[in-house]
Formats: structure tokens, C-alpha cells, sequence
């Protein structure tokens, strides 16, 4: 938890840095690295978007801050400090394919993320308390699926299999969501829905959102700041590239 001192007296930080990295290298090979000079802090209720092409190192940065690949050097410090690790549950990823068990229902992948604090016979054994079945309930509820909740994920068109996967994050309630492209091949309507989400998540759950999306245009209209990867550097999103896109805008929701 961050705290600040004001007169003596030690007082909460309402938007307390959940991500830190500090002139950090990323990649796989010390000599050829995807990024490198990465400085960067995301802070609770907080969306950052993160924009560029294909094959530079998004994924990898998220894969990074989740703690699936160490960085090559500086420092990652992700819903922790140098000397603590992340609690369990602090960190949820969205990947670019779900990771949804395709012949189960949906309230079978939703509850999955509830387990994350589940005893360990719970876990092993999939027996879910009365609380974490009903919370799966009301998560399903508000990403608007109720009516799908014992229908199998593989029926789902690919706009509903996102939401099962923002549901189960949701449940998680994790400190930092990481997600990537998961607004990726959506029609306007449905990318709009899960836009409205991702706002709920950070304004009324604090949490934090690094999210990666190909449309920077489109990630300006949600997002508190977007940043590009561009020449194995972060840096601010050049409003300039705006003028050159030529992906279809999303309208600010609920203009």
C-alpha cells in the first residue's frame, strides 16, 4: 500500500503506482533487445494504451509486467516493491486468445478467476464457495451475459468470448489488468461495450489498465494516455500519426 506523509501524519495515495518500470531492457537476447530505456508507471484507475507495429514487443511488454519474462535489465517493479513480491491475484492478463476453456460453460471460465484466492483443496478439487458462485454471478451479469452464463464458451461469438475473459478479471479483481488486443477484430458496437467496461474497471474498482490496441486513434478516445513503441523506444503517442491512420474511429462513449 502507498503511503504519503503530510504534517507528520501518514496518509493513503488514492492512485497508488501499480506498475513501475525504470530504465528497463526488454526482449530475449541482451544484444538485440525489443525495448530498451523503458521508464514507465501506470497508477490505479489509471488506462494507458500502448500502440505500434506488429512484431516490436507489445505482447513482451505485457508479458513482462506480468512476470512471465524477466526483464534483460533495470528494474520491473508490478503491484510490489523491489523487496515484496505481487500478492497473489494482484496481476490479471487478458491474452490475445483468451486462454477460455472452449467446451466449458461460461460460468465455469469466469469462476476460474475467483480461484486465485481459493484454498488450495478448493482450487484442486474446482469446489467454489457460496460467495465466489455468487460473485461469478454478478460479474457475469454486469459484462450483460446472465442469459449465457450455462451456455458453452465455444458457441459464443468472438465479442462475448472477450467478455467471459474481462468477466473472470473482473472476479480476480486484480490491482493491474494487462490486456492485449482485446478489442482486436470487433465490430464498433461491441468494441464501444467493452470500452465502457474497461472504464468501469478503472473508475469504480481502481484498478490499473495497460491495454495494447492496433488503432491508436480509436485508444485516444478511452485512454488517459497512449504511448507508441517506436525504434525500440516508448514514448508519448506523435499526435501527427493521427492524420495517417486510416482505421475507423470509435466515438467517445455515451456521446
Amino acid at each position: 500500500m502507498s503511503m504519503e506523509s503530510t504534517g507528520g501524519v501518514s496518509v493513503e495515495d488514492p492512485n497508488p503506482v501499480r506498475l513501475r518500470m525504470v530504465d528497463a531492457a526488454i526482449g530475449f537476447d541482451p544484444e538485440q533487445p525489443l525495448i530498451e530505456g523503458l521508464n514507465l508507471e501506470v497508477r490505479a484507475g489509471e488506462i494507458v494504451g500502448l500502440t505500434g507495429r506488429s512484431g516490436i514487443g507489445k505482447t513482451t511488454l505485457l508479458r513482462t509486467a506480468a512476470g512471465l519474462v524477466k526483464p534483460l535489465s533495470g528494474s520491473v517493479e508490478c503491484c510490489c516493491t523491489s523487496t515484496t513480491r505481487a500478492e497473489k491475484g494482484a496481476i490479471g492478463l487478458i491474452p490475445q486468445r483468451l486462454g477460455l476453456v472452449q467446451h466449458q460453460t461460461v460460468g465455469y471460465n469466469v469462476l476460474m478467476g475467483a480461484l486465485t484466492e481459493a484454498s488450495f483443496l478448493q482450487t484442486a478439487l474446482s469446489l467454489p464457495s457460496k460467495r465466489m458462485r455468487d460473485e461469478t454471478r454478478e460479474v457475469i451479469d454486469e459484462v450483460g451475459l446472465a442469459d449465457k452464463t450455462l451456455e458453452s464458451v465455444n458457441r459464443l461469438s468472438g465479442g462475448q468470448q472477450r467478455r467471459v475473459a474481462i468477466a473472470r478479471a473482473m472476479l480476480q479483481e486484480p490491482d493491474l489488468l494487462l490486456a492485449d488486443e482485446c478489442l482486436g477484430e470487433l465490430d464498433a458496437e461491441t468494441a464501444r461495450g467493452i470500452i465502457e467496461l474497461f472504464r468501469h474497471m478503472a473508475e469504480d474498482h481502481r484498478m490499473a489498465i495497460l491495454l495494447v490496441d492496433h488503432n491508436p486513434v480509436r485508444a485516444r478516445t478511452f485512454c488517459d494516455r497512449v504511448l507508441q513503441l517506436r525504434g525500440r523506444r516508448l514514448i508519448p503517442f506523435d499526435e501527427d500519426e493521427e492524420s495517417k491512420a486510416t482505421l475507423p474511429l470509435i466515438e467517445e462513449v455515451g456521446s
